[in-house]
């Protein structure tokens, strides 16, 4: 099996209307909107969150009827993510794979005792920006975000996908100094749990 890394950065941002006119401006093309409902859980034999890895169901509805960003796994997809490997960015190991039924997934889960932690619900406007996906991202108790991601193949690719997604923070007037390393579920525990 081929090892996929996903690469993304992610800035808290205030104002929605005047980034996604930055993106346009600066040559992001506008794709399509989709609200996406996340299910978390952890293992029943570690805690994923001591081990920085995450499970993850994903449910992807379209907004405006559009359709899905291109993904093989939509709607539902089942996620794999391993611990961050890099210090600046949210670079981990992602296997991820499309699921019919909802239901029996997410039973198989707990009875083989996987337990649900959290579920984030997110609306998220879609860009493409030279093969860069950018998102922003407005998540139900958690703020809104600027999100850019590239899927690496290896270590070559990891660190090409690093320096285009990091110079196009540049590019869109972002400050590298707001970069957020945490997941939406992390951010997400830490607020509901302090």
């Amino acid at each position: 099996m081929v090892e996929s890394y996903e690469v993304e950065v992610k800035v808290p941002i205030n104002d929605e209307k005047a980034l996604e006119h930055t993106i346009l401006e600066a040559g992001g093309k506008r794709l399509n909107s989709e609200n996406q409902s996340d299910m978390y859980y952890d293992h029943p034999c570690r805690s994923f969150s001591q081990t920085d890895e995450a499970i993850r169901i994903r449910s992807r509805e379209p907004v405006d009827d559009h359709s899905l960003t291109t993904s093989e796994y939509a709607p539902i997809e089942l996620t794999y993510k391993g611990p961050k490997v890099d210090k600046t960015t949210k670079t981990r190991l992602e296997y991820t794979t499309g699921i019919s039924n909802f239901d029996a997934t997410t039973s198989i889960l707990q009875y083989t005792g996987f337990k649900h932690v959290a579920t984030i619900k997110k609306h998220r406007v879609f860009f493409d920006f030279n093969g860069i996906t950018v998102s922003i991202d407005n998540v139900e108790a958690v703020g809104t975000f600027i999100e850019l991601e590239l899927i690496a193949k290896n270590k070559k690719e990891m660190q090409d996908a690093r320096d285009r997604i990091l110079s196009l923070v540049k590019n869109l007037g972002l400050d590298p100094m707001r970069m957020v390393r945490e997941s939406y579920l992390e951010i997400y525990l830490a607020r509901v749990t302090t």
